[in-house]
């Protein structure tokens, strides 16, 4: 239920924590960043920490995040072991929880009380760090909710053996203009850009921003201006999964 929370409001959920999770509730959307903290057992045989590690992986990409093998504790060691991903975007940590452990949300380490988790303490730091003022540009309440998006991208890719094209449609869906805009996404693994037309990308590679020409920076609301890039790629051709544009959350068609 958190994650399938985590996949379908992003703009009125600010974080979630998920208990040795699975994706059993499903997940609509699922292509925007929030504030993502996994907890789950490396022995789970109710829902294997394969799954777990898979919905955290969705929202390392959402976010940003530099992807990693997680360290994990060794089984027969009782300890856990906790990781803040690096290279995430501000505002939208990603943290993973393993324990040595099964299907259980209240594991106790070696040496540790025989009654009192850790995990309580360690999902309440993760929550309140989002408290007093900390919420990010993007997540405020005047946002508008998913159903009123400020932007709109559409993103076609017409790839080859090793490279690509990248056409992106960005649509002005509120009621004022933009006035020079920066639209914010991260590549796919394996993906470089190697050139592009009617907007200047940096860097080429990973989280990259793409900002208007002399000639484009105006976008009435209802308008779209088109640009795009040519990549190369090691096999990975897939489109990014989020676009944000001058700090707002754009809706992916």
């Amino acid at each position: 239920m958190s994650y399938a929370v985590a996949c379908a409001r992003p703009a009125v959920f600010r974080a979630v924590v998920a208990y040795s999770g699975a994706q059993l509730s499903g997940c609509d959307g699922g292509t925007q960043p929030i504030g993502y903290m996994g907890i789950h057992g490396i022995s789970d045989d109710v829902l294997g920490i394969g799954l777990g590690r898979g919905l955290r992986d969705t929202f390392v990409r959402n976010n940003g995040c530099t992807a990693q093998n997680a360290p994990e504790p060794a089984a027969g060691s009782r300890r856990h072991v906790v990781t803040t991903y690096s290279g995430c975007r501000a505002g939208y940590p990603v943290v993973w929880a393993a324990f040595d452990g099964g299907h259980t949300p209240g594991p106790i380490d070696s040496g540790g009380s025989g009654w009192q988790t850790w995990t309580s303490g360690e999902a309440w730091k993760f929550i309140t760090q989002f408290s007093g003022g900390t919420t990010p540009p993007s997540t405020t309440p005047s946002t508008p909710l998913p159903t009123e998006w400020p932007c709109r991208v559409s993103d076609t890719i017409n790839a080859w053996a090793e490279g690509l094209t990248s056409n992106i449609t960005l649509t002005n869906t509120s009621t004022t203009p933009v006035n020079g805009w920066s639209l914010v996404f991260a590549l796919p693994g394996g993906q470089t850009i190697t050139g592009g037309w009617n907007a200047t990308y940096s860097p080429s590679s990973g989280q990259v921003t793409a900002t208007n020409a002399s000639y484009n920076g105006q976008i009435a609301p209802g308008a779209s201006v088109t640009f795009g890039f040519q990549a190369t790629h090691s096999g990975g051709i897939g489109k990014p999964d989020w676009f944000n544009l001058n700090g707002r959350i754009c809706q992916i068609v």
